[in-house]
């Protein structure tokens, strides 16, 4: 189980980098709807091949609700708000707090406690990485302030992917996982096609680069982390899975290092190092 929540931190932190690569080539949200519509397509394709059964008519609109929250809702508020000059560094500061929310959530919702450790892990897990994204939200805040409407819709994002989280967690459990990810995808997509009409989006550079950062989006992003998040989310507890994708950002910031030359220093090092710590001690919890 260890390994797989290592994998899904790895293909999560993926997600930032390919957020940069996109730039250019594919508009945001038009890159979404995309990518949720051909993964719907898979999963749709696979549960049809293995005869997977699907969700009863009355149970539908539940797994609609946790798609539009997991993924539509979620990076589409985020994205607004980044195209609204939300710093990318703030972003992640807001994201911190998800694994917090997921915890409270998951004991309203679901009844699902956590212990001493694991609330302390998650605190040094947020203290961690607020060291690691220091340098840019000090380079932000030289840049101006940040307008309450954008952060209110960062915040909505955290929100819904953290409702999303929980969502998974709840009667939708016990249905096939192939078949409630098609249709998961599948209402996503709507969710990106209505925030690219709404912002205007349209680009998509006809050339090889586009096409294969398409196919990197559905097979391994959505076809491996969004699936494994959902299957991790099935066999562990829910805090539990957000607190490891704290490790997310300062692996995406190591990798933005070696890939585009982005600069590290010590103090977001020693970050990486507390995160790490605190997935340890909420793991142990």
């Amino acid at each position: 189980m260890a390994l797989l929540s290592m994998l899904l931190v790895l293909i999560w932190s993926a997600g930032f980098i390919t957020g940069k690569l996109i730039v250019g080539q594919i508009d945001p949200n038009v890159y979404l709807s995309i990518r949720f519509f051909c993964a719907g397509l898979l999963f749709l394709m696979i549960a049809l091949l293995l005869r997977r059964p699907f969700p009863k008519w009355q149970e539908m609109p539940k797994h609609i609700i946790a798609g539009m929250l997991m993924n539509g809702f979620y990076l589409g508020f985020a994205y607004v708000a980044i195209a609204k000059g939300l710093p990318a560094g703030m972003m992640a500061l807001i994201g911190a707090l998800q694994p917090a929310l997921v915890t409270v959530l998951a004991f309203l919702l679901i009844k699902e406690k956590t212990s001493l450790r694991g609330i302390v892990g998650i605190l040094v897990g947020i203290f961690g990485l607020l060291l690691v994204v220091s340098p840019a939200l000090k380079w932000e805040a030289q840049q101006g302030a940040v307008s309450l409407l954008t952060l209110v819709l960062a915040c909505m994002a955290i929100v819904s992917l953290s409702l999303g989280v929980t969502y998974q967690k709840m009667s939708i459990s016990s249905s096939d996982i192939f078949s409630s990810m098609a249709i998961q995808n599948l209402a996503a997509s709507v969710v990106s096609c209505g925030f690219m009409l709404f912002l205007g989006e349209r680009l998509f550079v006809v050339a090889w680069q586009s096409f294969a950062l398409v196919a990197w989006g559905v097979m391994v992003l959505s076809g491996g982390g969004v699936f494994l998040m959902v299957w991790l989310l099935r066999k562990s507890r829910a805090s539990q899975v957000s607190t490891f994708l704290l490790l997310a950002p300062p692996l995406a910031a190591i990798e933005s290092y070696f890939l585009f030359n982005e600069t590290m220093t010590l103090v977001q090092l020693a970050g990486f190092v507390v995160t790490i710590g605190g997935v340890y001690l909420s793991r142990k919890a």
